[in-house]
């Protein structure tokens, strides 16, 4: 009887979408980086179009220095980093003020991304038509 009230999971909703990526990232290892203010909304139009932007854009915050603004990367990876994303996430004052979409990342990018802050993975190009 009450299930002509309830919602429909067909409805159109930018949750239903991303629903499979989501469930999967669960399950990867996630590495939080913090990185200095540097224009979110732009960062996020450009990792649109580029994922090597988040190279070029994004410096590491300074762990002694007190930051009042900084987008906080939350890298989501397999072990053997044959599968990466990264989800940023804006803060001002010590709020949430913005979440970006989650964005792939290639496995070279994501090791050099996990570098600048001291995490040395070496990624191996497991495609054999590379020598």
């Amino acid at each position: 009887m009450f299930s002509f009230f309830k919602r429909s999971k067909n409805e159109n909703s930018s949750d239903t979408v991303d629903i499979p990526l989501k469930k999967r990232i669960k399950d990867m290892k996630c590495r939080k980086i913090n990185f200095v203010d540097s224009g979110f909304n732009e960062l996020c139009e450009a990792m649109k179009a580029d994922d090597l932007s988040v190279l070029k854009k994004l410096k590491p915050v300074n762990y002694y220095a007190l930051k009042d603004r900084y987008i906080m990367g939350m890298v989501y990876s397999q072990e053997d980093l044959s599968e990466n994303y990264i989800q940023f996430l804006h803060f001002e004052s010590e709020h949430q003020t913005g979440k970006s979409g989650i964005y792939p990342l290639d496995g070279d990018v994501t090791s050099r991304l996990l570098a600048k802050v001291g995490i040395i993975i070496e990624f191996k190009e497991t495609d054999g038509s590379k020598s």
